[in-house]
């Protein structure tokens, strides 16, 4: 993968995770959490690419989580998906519901949110 497109995932996890910080400040709790997912995924794929070049071609976080985790040994990195799997499967969902089907998240899940 071209170093300037590895630059573009990095720069547009910020900017979801930006807007998700302002949705949820709005109370558009639907919109924050798709924001808050796609900055995860977008930030695992960038770790996945420097560190290999390349990411898998899913939108799992969990997924994405367990190969940097296999890769780098991150002892931290796994404690977080062992013990938030509630949150990260939430956000999971977050990601399939506001492209295909309807979900209401509400302001107690946001505030646990872990990226």
């Amino acid at each position: 993968m071209a170093k300037d497109q590895i630059k573009l995932l990095k720069e547009r996890a910020e900017k979801f995770y930006f807007y998700g910080t302002q949705a949820l400040k709005n109370g558009d709790f639907e919109i924050s959490a798709f924001n808050f997912e796609q900055s995860a995924q977008l930030y695992l794929k960038y770790t996945l690419s420097l560190l290999i070049g390349d990411f898998p071609k899913t939108h799992e976080l969990r997924r994405l989580m367990s190969e940097v985790i296999k890769i780098t040994q991150n002892k931290e990195l796994s404690k977080l998906l062992d013990q938030e799997q509630n949150i990260i499967a939430d956000l999971e969902v977050a990601y399939l519901t506001s492209r295909y089907l309807p979900a209401t998240f509400y302001k107690k899940q946001q505030k646990t949110e872990i990226f």
